[in-house]
Parts: C-alpha cells; structure tokens; sequence
C-alpha cells in the first residue's frame, strides 16, 4: 500500500485520500469516499472525485482520529505486573511499585505507550499522570490531548495552600515544556483531583475553585469500585482498614462518592468523571446537572472485578461520554477496536438489551463522544471541514472482515476489528503512524529504555511484587 510519508515529500498543495468507505462521524458515510487536507485542515470530505491525484488506500476505512479520554501513559512500564486481582490490592501494589521509578523512566515509560497509542488509530489522549511525563511524551510523538496532573492529599497536612503551590509550579514546568517543543496548540493542561478515596474535601473544593478560576478542565476517578463504594456509603471494606493503619480519622459519610464530591465542592469546575461504575439515579443527576462528561472503562472496569457501569442511563440523562483505556496495568492494550466491543456488550449485558448500545453509537463514542468529553469537539472528533486533519485508516481486507468490510463498515470496524488492522494515522495532516513505520519516533530505543526499567522495577520490587502474588492465590 502506498505510504503517506513519502507522497508528503512530494507533494506541494491540497493531499487527498480516498478509501473504500469514509466515515465522517457527524454525518453520513461515504463509499468510494475522500478526504483532502492541507496546512493540518481538513479541505474537502465527500465522494472520491474521478481525477487520479488521491492516495488510494483500498479496502478499507477513513474515520476521525480516535479519542482516548482516560489513560495513564506512565505505566506503560507496569503492564502485567499486577494481574488477576482485586481493585484495592491491586491500586496498593500499583502504588507501592511507582517509587522505583525516576523520570526518566516515566518519560520514556509514557512515550513507548504514546507510540502503542498512535498504532492503535489514537489521535488525542486524556491523561492523568503523576509525574508529568505525558507532556513530554505527547510533545514527541505528534499526539494530541490534554494531560491532567494529578493531585493526591487525603491527610490534613501539608496545608492546601502548599499543595495549590506545588501544582502550580508542577504546571508551569509542563507549561515549558511544551513551548519548547511548540507543542502548546496540540496538548493542553489539566488537573485530576486524584479520587474522593485520596483527596480530602477541603482540598477537593479549593482545586475545583484553582481549575474554574484559571480554565483548567479537570478530571476525577468517581464511583469506580465496591472498596470505594463501602467506605463512604457504610465506613468500612479495605480503604478503612488502610485509613486506621495510617491514623487517618474517617467519619462514616452514609452517601455516595459522587455525593460526597459534590457535597465537597469537587463538581464546581468543568469535570471528567472516570469510571461511574456504581453511579445511582441520583448521582447522574448531580452529574448531569454540575455539566459534567464521563469517561466510560469497560475493559478496566471488567477486569477490576469492578461492575458494569450504567452506560444507557448516562447517555439519556445527555451526558457527554468517551471511552477510555486507563492505563497498561488494569487494560494492558490500548486497542480501541476492544474497547467498543467491550462497551457495545457491556451496555447489552446489564440491560439485557441489544438496544442498549449500537455499533454506530459506539463509534461515536470511540470519536466525537470523547471529543464532547474533552471539551475539544470544535477542533477535532469528526471528519468535516475546517476541523484538524486528525484522522486513521483501518484496513477491512483481512480474512476476519470477510465479507462484511465490503458492505457494513460500521460493523466491521466494532465487531472484528483489531488495532493491527490500523495502517495509518494522521494528526494536524502529519503522520504519526504509517504502514508500521514511526516518523516522529525511535521505537526500538523506546523498548530498549522501557525493558531496563522494568528489570529494575522486577527487582527493587521483588517483596512488593511477591504479596501480590500471594493475592493472586486467596
């Protein structure tokens, strides 16, 4: 198949694409379709035209580039270190494991995930980070997002006026980084309020207050487990035990997480719930009344022995909802492809509904509802001119599309797609990833760096990574 990167070597004006089916998410599909883009725009998305000046690219679909709205790109490093057990061991040993780590682990950890993104048809990327290595890592790789440093702070010291001040200089550090690289109109900054489970309530309402005052979109881990769920709704289950352990006082709250964030004051910025999973009828209201979007896990929510989130309920209360991957160590792939499956037959699983959630529902999940959530749908999220040339290509020829690529895209691409099957992906009409190859990126010096850490995490972690096994057996 013909390689984009070359033809923008030599190729002066307008560059356009035409495919057997063009998807452009907020309108109708297009067989034998096109896309043109020039200076990163989108200029023309329709019917191929007849002249011979578009890069065929067969068999195969043009949709937006896909919106990731919730990953931990630091943890590329973690994957499957932790597996097979229950959420509050697992976010225990994930904890203790980060320590081993310096900076430069983390950024070449979040770039070789960056990387994994961009094969996977990802263009933008919600993520939380702890050490802001994202930044660095989106910078490089061409990626677009928005990156949230997170902020954790369940003791009464230090004192919130110290940590608004470490978060403050932690974002002004992002902040350089990404004029250095002229990265500033594809990443943006943000803050994540880690969870209601790390935050106490004083420091909950003052960053809401810290990320209204100054425009930052901020995200929270809400609702997400039934440890979670038992230490606000009855004062007890392994947080409390944790809590004791650390001479934490925690009074009994008798309500909800989502609650208890807006009770806090958590909910008074433009918010990014993550997870939702144990989310009751009136939560989503205080959700859908605070203005709030969601970013929908399925596969990490699955495998956390979380629950089933209440997918059809958030969207007929009009809330904006992505999907996300979370991070390596709770998805272990950023494949796309799965998590709309996992979406699609999650929704129908609790509903007992094959209604619950369409193919084309999920697609728009996959691009345009993430971009919603982002509060990034001006620029990006769906094929239409003028938006940002952010888009991938995903090949329908393999013998798992048989025969439905030739008649059923939206099919093709929710129920037998794989992220392999991604031969190209384009943001600001640059490629960043193109028939296995990464322009913006040396992914075999990547692995390298990524496989040294992880030797030293293997073994500096040994005790911590031993009792996890230990749990693995209970």
């Amino acid at each position: 198949m013909p390689d984009l990167t070359d033809l923008l070597r030599n190729t002066d004006g307008p560059v356009r694409l035409k495919a057997r089916w063009v998807l452009p998410i907020s309108g109708p599909l297009f067989e034998n379709g096109e896309v043109a883009f020039e200076n990163g725009k989108l200029t023309y998305v329709g019917r191929a035209r007849p002249d011979d000046g578009a890069l065929d690219l067969g068999l195969a679909a043009i949709l937006p580039g896909l919106v990731n709205v919730h990953a931990h790109l630091e943890y590329t490093v973690l994957r499957g270190l932790l597996e097979d057990m229950p959420f509050f061991p697992w976010i225990r040993g994930l904890t203790a494991l980060k320590q081993f780590l310096t900076l430069d682990d983390w950024v070449t950890s979040a770039t070789l995930g960056a990387a994994e993104m961009a094969a996977a048809g990802i263009t933008t990327i919600g993520d939380a980070c702890d050490a802001g290595a994202s930044v660095s890592a989106l910078a490089s790789s061409g990626l677009r997002g928005t990156v949230f440093r997170e902020v954790f702070g369940i003791e009464n010291t230090p004192p919130v006026s110290q940590t608004l001040d470490l978060l403050k200089r932690q974002l002004a550090q992002m902040g350089s980084t990404l004029t250095r690289s002229s990265a500033e109109s594809r990443v943006h900054l943000g803050i994540s309020p880690h969870a209601p489970y790390t935050v106490r309530a004083e420091l909950f309402g003052a960053l809401a207050s810290f990320a209204d005052q100054n425009g930052y979109l901020q995200t929270i881990h809400l609702a997400e487990s039934p440890a979670e769920e038992a230490l606000f709704q009855i004062g007890g289950g392994p947080f409390k035990g944790m809590f004791e352990r650390r001479g934490i006082t925690w009074d009994t709250k008798n309500i909800s997480p989502i609650a208890y964030a807006k009770q806090s004051g958590a909910l008074d910025a433009r918010t990014l719930a993550v997870h939702c999973v144990h989310a009751s009828e009136d939560d989503i209201t205080l959700l859908a009344n605070a203005g709030a979007s969601v970013a929908h896990c399925p596969r990490s929510n699955g495998k956390l022995g979380a629950g089933l989130a209440p997918l059809r309920q958030l969207r007929d209360r009009g809330l904006d909802i992505g999907l996300g991957t979370d991070s390596m160590v709770s998805g272990n792939s950023v494949d796309f492809f799965e998590e709309m499956r996992a979406a699609v037959y999650g929704a129908r699983a609790r509903e007992q509904d094959t209604g619950a959630l369409t193919a084309k529902e999920a697609l728009f999940l996959a691009t345009l509802g993430g971009a919603r959530a982002l509060h990034r749908e001006r620029e990006l999220g769906s094929l239409e001119i003028g938006k940002q040339a952010d888009l991938c290509v995903v090949r329908l020829d393999g013998i798992h599309h048989a025969p439905v690529g030739d008649d059923s895209p939206e099919a093709a691409l929710v129920y037998s797609a794989r992220a392999s099957d991604v031969c190209l992906t384009v943001v600001a009409g640059q490629p960043v990833f193109d028939h296995g190859r990464f322009p913006t990126l040396d992914v075999a010096r990547l692995r390298q760096s990524v496989t040294t850490a992880r030797r030293k995490v293997r073994t500096e972690g040994e005790k911590i990574l031993g009792e996890a096994k230990q749990q693995q057996r209970k």
